[in-house]
């Protein structure tokens, strides 16, 4: 989706694939950032998802892959360099391993990026966890204004 069409996503009460709260930290991370990109997409699927035995419906060899492909909360892209957001309510130790995947996902899937940027953004982070993400290049932007049920 262009990022022209901020004004809209701002009136979106839940991104696709994110909660009312994740919602909120995409939101508030998006107005910080939407200037800096192109696109933004939401519940971006990547990967091949499982693979079913030969001679399994389509129906369901379609439904299996797409319920089980890994899924990224929001890939923005600036030319040719994408950005893949994480959205957490607390960031914790998953959003190192899935960042990393999807890194590895879309660059597989799209070899004319130049680059991938990570990001994992959050209402709260658990302890030590700042410095591991950053250890892996991964960038933190917690959003504590955001409410959290």
């Amino acid at each position: 989706m262009p990022l022209s069409q901020i004004d809209y996503i701002r009136t979106l009460q839940n991104m696709p694939g994110l909660t009312p709260v994740e919602s909120a930290i995409a939101l508030a991370w998006l107005n910080l950032h939407w200037r800096d990109y192109d696109t933004v997409n939401f519940n971006v699927r990547l990967g091949e998802g499982v693979k079913l035995p030969p001679g399994s419906p389509d129906y369901m060899q379609k439904f299996v892959r797409a319920s089980t492909a890994k899924r990224a909360d929001m890939i923005l892209t600036a030319g040719n360099v994408a950005t893949i957001v994480e959205v957490k309510v607390r960031i914790g130790a998953s959003a190192l391993g899935q960042l990393l995947t999807y890194q590895t996902l879309l660059q597989q899937a799209n070899s004319d990026l130049a680059a991938v940027n990570l990001i994992a953004a959050g209402a709260t982070i658990e302890p030590d966890i700042r410095a591991i993400l950053f250890n892996h290049g991964i960038s933190v932007e917690v959003f504590p204004s955001v409410a959290v049920p």
